[in-house]
């Protein structure tokens, strides 16, 4: 049996709380918001947006959306960014038997989430668009134009939404990391981006497991521990068979040495924090770092690695001081990526902090009985799963405005359900039927919508199944806002993923010397699975290259 990747880190007998992932989960989108506010400002913006000169706690501000045809918006207090949108959009993914829905993830949540999303970045906006498109995949998103390529994506635009991955993970940290990949690859093509994302899985677990901030040595641990991402995609079918061989034509290089040179480069700059003044005030520490990490320059304010290396470096730069005033540090910190730093310092922080956050945080009902959820899956407890739309009938919205539609008097947002206004429309300024409104989802998530003014009818199957049979949630206490959720438990097709991976089953096709009852039942039972069609794909690819392989031998 193979390893586990943190077999050598301190683990604590209790084991990882909830109050632990409700904590990691809280704080991280109190950080988003501290960092939001400040987010690609001077200090004349954070003045406008604000009327203060510097960040010292939640506040409701406002600011320009939709870009020069938009309109200006106020922000309540709390109000969280792309960061939080896209964290729960990975944890709704996640099914109550902890498996990633990662076709869901990628051709629902991802697409939608453009009508609503809040300071979202270039590359993870482009990505977005293309997963749209009826022949794109998770697995082949390799875009290419004008506007981007998807194997320079190397932000952290993945790193900063991974979190519930290691939130819910059992003793399989292998599975985990396998997750995280799979999640990165989606949007970031670049092995800054990706592997950005493993530095914080590793760091944030082991902060869950140890009850203590990482530090350089943990720091070095998980860079060497790039190494394993390589032999990762080699045992994912769908990453070895379809994605691996294309990235590595269209990067001209193989993975392994892409994965060496980030590593080298990360070393370099974990070896930066031993060159530190070592001022008394962690905050003027905190300023040095991201100076000499070169994250206060447009080109590096956004490198996936670089921003996964200094949120852990601000968590551990303050373990010793009041842990709001790390996150302060992050949010005024100009020039900075302020609110995706925030957001990860922030989830490191609250995994080893007792105390909840001040101010109140938009959502902060849903965020933790999310976080709760990730906790009863990771020790095993019967959990839910988040309804989504039949995905052999989902058609994603051709535009940003026809995600929310109407039934009746009823909004509905698609492959999410149903929404309540709360607010009044705002229109923006190209005088076209394009308005903004903020919706409150059934299961407690609030969203500023672009849609249009006269919303077209919502077409039936992008609305999640049996939405006619939930119950209304409870607003009132947490612990019930999982009334929208599917209570799926360990179901009949996800024991039968447990017992058969896809590895093993096309290993029985191909030892059977491609007996076609053995395939065809086969195919049947992966069809019947959650991602069912995803995996049919993977399932007859790796039997095709195989029997070619073996023709061509016999030839």
């Amino acid at each position: 049996m193979q390893a586990s990747l943190f077999e050598a880190q301190p683990k604590m007998a209790m084991g990882v709380t909830v109050n632990q992932i409700i904590n990691s989960a809280k704080w991280a989108a109190y950080g988003d918001g501290l960092g939001f506010i400040t987010e690609l400002a001077d200090a004349s913006g954070v003045k406008r947006r604000a009327g203060v000169q510097a960040i010292t706690k939640l506040l409701p501000w406002k600011r320009l959306v939709g870009g020069k045809f938009g309109t200006f918006v106020e922000l309540p207090e709390g109000c969280y960014s792309d960061d939080t949108q896209l964290r729960l959009a990975t944890s709704r993914a996640i099914r109550g038997s902890g498996e990633f829905d990662v076709e869901a993830f990628a051709k629902v949540e991802v697409p939608v989430w453009l009508s609503y999303a809040l300071g979202a970045g270039r590359g993870t906006k482009i990505a977005a668009t293309s997963l749209a498109k009826d022949n794109i995949n998770w697995f082949s998103n390799f875009y290419d134009g004008a506007s981007g390529h998807y194997v320079n994506g190397g932000g952290n635009g993945a790193a900063m939404r991974i979190q519930p991955h290691v939130w819910c993970a059992r003793d399989n940290t292998d599975s985990c990391l396998q997750d995280v990949v799979r999640n990165s690859v989606c949007t970031h093509g670049h092995a800054r981006g990706i592997l950005g994302a493993v530095f914080h899985a590793v760091c944030l677990s082991q902060a869950l497991e140890s009850r203590t901030y990482p530090g350089p040595d943990q720091w070095e641990q998980a860079v060497r521990l790039f190494s394993r991402v390589p032999e990762i995609v080699r045992g994912d079918s769908a990453l070895s068979t379809f994605w691996l061989p294309t990235w590595e034509r269209l990067s001209a290089t193989s993975l392994t040495d892409a994965v060496k040179n980030v590593q080298n480069e990360c070393m370099k700059d974990i070896e930066l924090v031993g060159s530190l003044s070592w001022n008394a005030d962690p905050s003027l520490n905190y300023r040095e770092l991201a100076e000499r990490l070169g994250v206060l320059e447009e080109t590096q304010r956004g490198s996936g690695t670089k921003t996964a290396i200094l949120g852990s470096a601000l968590s551990w730069l303050f373990q010793n001081d009041n842990p709001e005033h790390a996150l302060l540090a992050a949010a005024n910190l100009l020039g900075s990526d302020t609110d995706t730093i925030a957001t990860m310092a922030g989830a490191i922080i609250g995994a080893v902090v007792k105390q909840s956050p001040s101010g109140r945080i938009a959502d902060h009902e849903y965020i933790e009985s999310e976080a709760r959820r990730m906790h009863a899956i990771r020790i095993g407890a019967a959990s839910s799963s988040f309804y989504y739309p039949d995905l052999l009938r989902w058609q994603p919205p051709r535009t940003q405005l026809d995600s929310v539609g109407k039934d009746g008097d009823s909004f509905y947002v698609a492959g999410l359900g149903r929404a309540k206004p709360v607010g009044s429309e705002m229109s923006g300024r190209s005088g076209d039927d394009t308005v903004w409104q903020w919706l409150r989802l059934d299961f407690g998530q609030t969203i500023l919508a672009k849609r249009r003014k006269d919303p077209r009818a919502t077409i039936a199957q992008n609305t999640p199944r049996q939405i006619g049979s939930r119950p209304k949630i409870n607003s009132s206490s947490a612990e019930h806002q999982t009334d929208m959720l599917d209570s799926l438990g360990t179901g009949v097709n996800e024991r039968k993923e447990a017992a058969k991976t896809l590895d093993t089953m096309t290993s029985e096709a191909i030892k059977s010397g491609f007996d076609p009852t053995l395939i065809g039942a086969q195919l049947l039972e992966i069809a019947d699975r959650q991602n069912g069609v995803e995996q049919a794909i993977a399932y007859s690819a790796i039997i095709a290259k195989a029997r070619a392989a073996r023709g061509h031998r016999r030839g």
